[in-house]
């Protein structure tokens, strides 16, 4: 079983590419497949659900590998596993960067 702290920057990684993803316009223009239609349609809160699923998504498909090498090692390493797990999340953040270099007014 990983630590829990080791989660904190697995989490907080998934959570900026979830604002900043360019990804995060498409599942926001598809809402009106996963937005309830008893809600009132306003932009932000679909936005930061959109946000919320992008966030939940990256850290589904990034626990992919670090599942997978905890089957095939057995009694696995809990750090190996959150490195594994961290790197998938960095590796699916990648095109969120010059969006969050924008923001801190890094580039221009």
């Amino acid at each position: 079983m990983m630590d829990r702290n080791a989660l904190v920057p697995i989490m907080a990684v998934a959570i900026v590419n979830g604002i900043f993803s360019p990804w995060v316009l498409a599942v926001f223009l598809l809402y009106p497949v996963w937005y309830p239609t008893w809600a009132p349609m306003m932009t932000q809160p679909v936005y930061m659900a959109s946000a919320l699923i992008l966030s939940t998504l990256t850290l589904m498909i990034a626990g992919v590998p670090a599942a997978i090498y905890e089957r095939l090692a057995g009694v696995a390493k809990p750090a190996i596993t959150g490195a594994i797990w961290l790197a998938g999340v960095v590796l699916l953040t990648l095109p969120a960067v010059p969006n969050v270099l924008r923001a801190l007014g890094v580039s221009p």
